[in-house]
């Protein structure tokens, strides 16, 4: 046979053995095997003729009751595996959950005539219960042998439970003299049971303590607020109970002495309770409550801004130096020299006003402007170059750079685009 071993760091491996000593060594290390998790996967495992290998552990699915008829099938206590099924000595019947065990319904005082019939303070002789001295018949279900003179679940009367909690002496019930009171099938103490104070059914607000039979709040929290039975609160502190029940404060204020105060510097903004706000900081009410800012905006002393080089337009944050109608953004244009200018014409529309947009952003301090030739291009000179940009005529929508002062030149049509 072979024999399996794992250690508690889950290494399993299998070797030939060829003693009984052995053999039962090698069943022991199979099934620690088993439990550390090692299967056929960590080492396959080889066995004998006849028998299978179920989780690393060789067995005979025909003779074993442990695994019959299929792996980890297991019979019932007491019953035997022939030919891959289970069977219970002669006479026997499989009693319980899965997989049970073989019983003696003749014999079997906990299933005397039929499964789960129980005789109690009694035997069974050929499935009949017979009952011991001063012991009485109770049909199922419980136990059909019974002393009612001390059985809570039976006690004066087959059936008739004590309530929980007490004890049945001389065949009546009673409750411990700690919980002497009896409410809803139990044993309790009315005089201090925060679930029946005073009366059965009677239940303390959260909090409270239940003292002589009345319910009593703590000093810290001597009021009672909500559907009963409600809390114990303080109406001078508690936030959602500020100086009355159910007067909760705004957002991120707090309650001192029953009044509710926003931080300093704060207003109550929104449908009550609302919250605090900081009007100058806020950007869902920047300035006055309600008043929100965009996206991409941020609340500074109480206005909506944008970041730096943007302007706001309404609610967004808009390259450029304005806005447009309806607060829509300027279009970004290009003058073709490499800057980029804003206003709010379409692209690839000229004329003298994008010409001289479209100059300042080449040169921003200026220098002489005049038209080349007149009406249809614009040229503004510098002390070091000129640019010319046509809006008009043959090379509308082009542009040239002179790099000398003195050349201010009207572009071709292989001169570059602009806006």
């Amino acid at each position: 046979m072979d024999e399996a071993f794992g250690s508690p760091l889950g290494r399993c491996y299998a070797r030939r053995v060829r003693s009984p000593l052995r053999a039962m060594v090698a069943l022991a290390g199979a099934l620690l095997a088993a439990s550390l998790g090692c299967t056929p996967a960590d080492k396959p495992v080889t066995c004998p003729a006849g028998q299978t290998s179920c989780n690393g552990i060789c067995f005979d699915l025909q003779a074993n009751p442990l695994s019959c008829g299929s792996c980890n099938f297991r019979c019932a206590t007491g019953a035997s595996c022939l030919a891959g099924a289970c069977t219970c000595p002669s006479g026997d019947t499989t009693c319980g959950p899965a997989p049970g065990a073989c019983v003696s319904l003749p014999s079997d005082p906990l299933n005397c005539g039929a499964c789960g019939t129980a005789c109690g303070l009694g035997t069974c002789t050929a499935g009949a219960c017979a009952c011991a001295a001063g012991a009485s018949d109770c049909a199922a279900p419980g136990p059909r042998c019974v002393d009612l003179s001390s059985d809570p679940a039976n006690c004066g009367t087959c059936r008739a439970a004590c309530p929980r909690g007490a004890g049945c002496s001389a065949g009546a019930c009673a409750c411990p003299a700690s919980t002497p009171d009896t409410c809803a099938g139990a044993c309790v103490d009315r005089l201090t049971d925060v679930a029946n104070c005073g009366a059965c059914g009677t239940v303390c607000p959260a909090g409270a303590s239940c003292t002589a039979g009345s319910c009593a709040c703590p000093a810290a929290q001597p009021s009672t607020c909500g559907v009963a039975p409600g809390a114990c609160v303080d109406l001078q502190a508690a936030e959602a109970n500020c100086g009355a029940c159910g007067f909760r404060c705004a957002t991120g204020a707090t309650c001192t002495a029953g009044v509710c105060r926003c931080p300093p510097g704060d207003t109550t903004c929104g449908a009550t309770p609302g919250v605090c706000a900081d009007l100058a900081t806020d950007r869902g009410n920047c300035g006055a409550c309600t008043t929100a800012c965009g996206a991409a905006q941020s609340c500074t002393g109480g206005l909506c801004v944008c970041g730096a080089s943007q302007v706001a337009c309404g609610a967004g944050c808009c390259a450029g130096n304005g806005c447009c109608a309806g607060n829509g953004c300027q279009t970004s244009h290009s003058n073709g020299l490499g800057q980029n200018y804003f206003d709010c014409g379409a692209l690839n529309t000229w004329n003298g006003v994008t010409a001289l947009e479209a100059a300042a952003a080449w040169a921003p301090a200026g220098g002489t402007d005049f038209n080349l030739p007149a009406g249809l291009c614009l040229a503004r000179q510098t002390s070091t170059a000129c640019a010319t940009w046509c809006y008009a005529g043959t090379f509308a929508g082009r542009v040239v750079l002179n790099d000398a002062g003195t050349n201010c030149l009207v572009p071709t049509t292989l001169s570059p685009t602009w806006n």
